[in-house]
């Protein structure tokens, strides 16, 4: 018998990006995973002018879903998993119902999808009125929306469920930026993070009827920029980093997504500064909810913070120098031994070890991945 044919296989999914602009983008690249060293094997590439935004996994369905963040109307792609080899095939893609489509979130129900917008910030000017009544100048944007889909039986979709447009806002009329999704671990609430506006927007879902409802609106301080949320695993905590501004805040929430700040901590060391050109990237928590890490572009660095587990409090324990230029993206092993930075300038995605203090250690096994930006991984079971 042939033992290796039902074990388990870890299979990495790395999406290249650029940003949006027309042209190739070099699209999405499977790679296998060695469970003891770390070591990503290449499987194969498939469509090279995807310009991918973010993943969603659906591990019910056995389906891989990403975005293709590009403007004038972006574009959600749905592709299945084969178990045997992690090779991909294209079951279909759809418009996205805005542009620049950079988050995905799968509701816990799994037959929905619901995706967020970053939408352009350049807006074009319009003249309105008359010389009876007068001219006035108005500035217009693309909506930016948030889409749900829900999923047909074959994991596809090509209407949406509900779209909320987001209004812009302001003296200047403020467009929304909504550059990720983030669903609570009970599938009550979602978090967009706002970067154009400052704010963090929290939906609920209405799973009867497949309907997104707008909880509340949180402004954040001006110019900080959020940029990803992400949930503790088991405590009521979630986190928010801010691309302008180097540091986390931590957020404690009720059931139904009220929420309330914890406080912040920074993610840079006294020696490192922040500024223009140093922005925060990604932010991920450890599966075991004991350690969490941001990538820092500028200086770039990647800092690890312990968790308190009563808390959930953050407390810096390391920032490292990454050899690279412009960290996008970054994932763990299931395992929780590995951690995989996707360092987008420098074409390669680097393999670093996690001790059992949370502390990470660079290994010499890096894979070239042209413009990596965002990377999942995916546990499969050949039948």
């Amino acid at each position: 018998m042939d033992t290796m044919s039902s074990t388990t296989a870890t299979y990495v999914y790395v999406g290249s990006f650029v940003m949006p602009q027309p042209g190739k983008h070099e699209g999405l690249h499977v790679f296998r995973l060695d469970n003891d060293t770390g070591a990503l094997t290449f499987v194969a590439s498939y469509v090279p002018g995807l310009n991918v935004g973010s993943f969603a996994i659906n591990y019910k369905r056995g389906m891989l879903y990403l975005t293709d963040e590009v403007p004038n109307g972006g574009q959600i792609f749905a592709f299945s998993m084969d178990p045997s080899t992690g090779g991909l095939t294209e079951r279909g893609h759809w418009p996205s119902y805005g542009t620049q489509p950079s988050g995905i979130a799968l509701a816990n129900s799994e037959d929905m999808v619901i995706v967020s917008h970053f939408t352009s910030r350049t807006g074009i000017t319009t003249v309105a009125g008359d010389a009876q009544s007068g001219y006035h100048i108005e500035r217009r944007f693309d909506d930016a929306t948030t889409v749900l889909f829900t999923l047909d039986d074959t994991g596809c979709s090509d209407q949406p469920s509900h779209v909320h447009v987001h209004a812009a806002s302001g003296h200047q009329s403020k467009p929304s930026c909504l550059h990720s999704v983030s669903l609570s671990p009970d599938g009550s609430f979602l978090i967009e993070c706002d970067m154009e506006k400052d704010q963090l927007v929290t939906m609920t879902i209405d799973y009867a009827s497949h309907q997104l409802r707008l909880q509340a609106i949180r402004d954040v301080p001006q110019g900080s920029g959020p940029r990803y949320s992400a949930f503790h695993p088991t405590l009521p905590i979630f986190y928010v980093n801010y691309e302008y501004r180097p540091i986390i805040e931590v957020f404690i929430y009720s059931l139904g997504g009220d929420y309330g700040s914890l406080g912040t901590v920074d993610v840079l060391p006294e020696n490192l500064n922040g500024g223009p050109g140093v922005l925060l990237s990604d932010l991920r928590v450890h599966p075991t909810g004991r350690y969490v890490y941001t990538l820092v572009r500028g200086h770039n660095v990647v800092s690890a913070f312990a968790v308190h587990e009563v808390s959930g409090r953050l407390r810096r324990i390391q920032t490292a120098t990454i050899n690279g230029i412009s960290p996008k993206g970054c994932t763990f092993s299931p395992d929780g031994r590995f951690f995989y930075i996707a360092v987008s300038v420098s074409n390669e995605v680097q393999v670093w070890t996690i001790d059992d203090n949370g502390l990470l250690a660079p290994t010499q096994a890096t894979t070239t991945v042209p413009r990596p930006s965002a990377i999942t991984m995916v546990e499969l079971t050949p039948p």
